[in-house]
């Protein structure tokens, strides 16, 4: 089989499409990607030090490879000849729900049973077609495969942050091993809580499935890359996804990514480029597990059939981002199962003293480095902002909270980039923003409409309401001229040095 090998360094950024189309992935999958797209390599974690910092600044981050050994030596040499070679795991006591390749993809019905399909057995996923996705929860023993709990075999980087038990900062939520078909995909979407998730793949011997045309991708340490993840910053989510449009229609309306043209992405104005530089993570068979932070908008994309393991984990040191998903849900038409850290932990004020501020307290006063303690006053404070809408809270608590945030010490300590961002962001939930209108960090707007449930915009404007004019001049132009002439006007708008795709 011919391979390629990703040679390129996290920290320099690339042309999105250029950069896949040197690693060879299929011309169906680049074809029609703007070169407007940049992106950088996700880091490759080289110390704790350096760890802590990505996770701090809330960036994916690929971690040193001994994180994932346990749960890769599980499966000896190759993962699918552990689970389907052997009847006795492959075969499942009771069928499953796998996800059809694809599933979130602009148009498409929130809600749909075409989506899904039932499986008898790991190897129905990968010989499916369409190709399958199997996320297998680890919640219950009754009725699953006769497999190992392989996320229960993840070891969690960054003592000072994610040890402990349950009762003091972390809160393990969720672990699930998902089995993947090549060219399985998943739209944008946000993971399920405020939570981080540490995730490996599996060691392969080879790669499995017909259609291997194009070269396997080898990652940084030389093993098959078995999916490719693409971040965007937390401030870029309603670019890549427009919840209104989703709530009036019940489709999911956010920005194909393979197949958005250059003229109808937003408009660069003078410096400034609207569009997020995106963040690309290798996941390799056997290689360096993957740390992504909480609330990133991302999308994956299956390389080579697969098993991936993860395990889900809210932070309580990280609150703020419970608030924020909290929040973002609540626009939400179709509401997500919340954690029960989420529905009964932070619903019970006794439960909130004892659990969440007690140990929060304790980092403040006694914990070390200041980013830590740090993490602990946001924390604090996000119980106080928190109180009486997303969490219950004794009064006498609130009153012990805001005595030891009054410390001159405790409001001397350094905010971290992701304190920074999130005032902002909380803002901007409250906005009145127009529907079918964009607003960009930088106070312009930009009408859109939706195209195939993916959203085209119109320029740059210093108004929302300008935006809304622009929004119905290219509604009226699609009814009454069709999508040909719409499509040449933003050509013709944006001008031939927009971008080639």
């Amino acid at each position: 089989v011919d391979t390629v090998s990703i040679k390129e360094t996290p920290g320099t950024e690339y042309v999105l499409v250029d950069l896949l189309r040197s690693w060879k992935l299929p011309e169906s999958v680049v074809g029609k990607i703007s070169d407007r797209w940049k992106c950088q390599i996700a880091p490759f974690a080289t110390d704790e030090a350096d760890l802590n910092q990505h996770v701090l600044d809330g960036t994916p981050v690929l971690t040193p490879s001994r994180f994932g050994q346990r749960a890769c030596s599980s499966v000896g040499e190759d993962c699918l000849e552990y689970l389907i070679d052997n009847p006795e795991r492959n075969t499942f006591p009771k069928p499953k729900i796998a996800f059809v390749a694809g599933w979130g993809r602009p148009g498409s019905i929130l809600i749909d049973d075409e989506e899904l399909r039932v499986v008898n057995s790991f190897e129905e996923v990968l010989n499916g077609d369409p190709p399958l996705n199997l996320q297998m929860f680890h919640r219950s023993d009754e009725g699953e495969p006769n497999i190992p709990r392989f996320p229960e075999f993840l070891d969690w980087p960054l003592p000072t942050l994610f040890s402990g038990s349950e009762g003091e900062l972390r809160v393990p939520c969720d672990m699930a091993t998902r089995v993947s078909a090549k060219q399985a995909l998943t739209w944008w979407h946000l993971d399920d809580g405020g939570e981080f998730l540490l995730q490996v793949g599996l060691p392969l011997k080879e790669v499995r499935g017909k259609h291997q045309e194009n070269p396997v991708l080898l990652g940084p340490s030389g093993k098959p890359v078995v999916k490719l993840f693409v971040f965007a910053a937390r401030n870029a989510y309603d670019i890549l996804v427009q919840d209104k449009e989703s709530n009036k229609t019940h489709r999911f309306s956010h920005l194909d990514l393979f197949n958005s043209p250059s003229h109808a992405l937003p408009e660069p104005s003078g410096d400034y480029d609207p569009l997020p530089t995106l963040w690309v993570a290798p996941l390799e068979a056997g290689g360096r597990p993957l740390l992504s932070p909480p609330n990133v908008p991302h999308l994956v994309l299956t390389l080579q059939h697969c098993v991936m393991v993860e395990e889900r984990v809210i932070h309580k040191l990280f609150l703020d981002e419970v608030h924020y998903f909290m929040e973002k849900a609540e626009g939400w038409a179709e509401r997500p199962i919340f954690y029960p850290f989420l529905k009964e932990t932070l619903q019970d004020a006794d439960k909130v003293r004892d659990e969440v501020v007690g140990p929060l307290l304790k980092v403040l006063r006694e914990g070390s480095p200041d980013q830590v303690r740090a993490r602990a006053r946001e924390s604090l404070a996000t119980v106080v902002k928190c109180a009486g809408k997303h969490f219950v809270v004794h009064p006498e608590t609130l009153s012990e909270i805001d005595t030891a945030l009054a410390d001159a010490a405790v409001q001397a300590l350094e905010k971290d980039k992701r304190a920074l961002e999130q005032e902002e962001l909380l803002q901007a939930f409250s906005r009145n923003i127009p529907d079918g209108v964009t607003a960009f960090p930088n106070d312009r707007f930009a009408g859109h409409v939706h195209i195939g449930g993916s959203p085209w915009w119109g320029p740059l404007r210093e108004t929302p309401e300008e935006a809304v004019k622009d929004r119905k001049d290219m509604i009226s132009m699609k009814n009454k001229k069709g999508l040909g002439a719409l499509d040449e006007h933003l050509r013709k708008e944006r001008g031939t040095a927009q971008g080639r795709g």
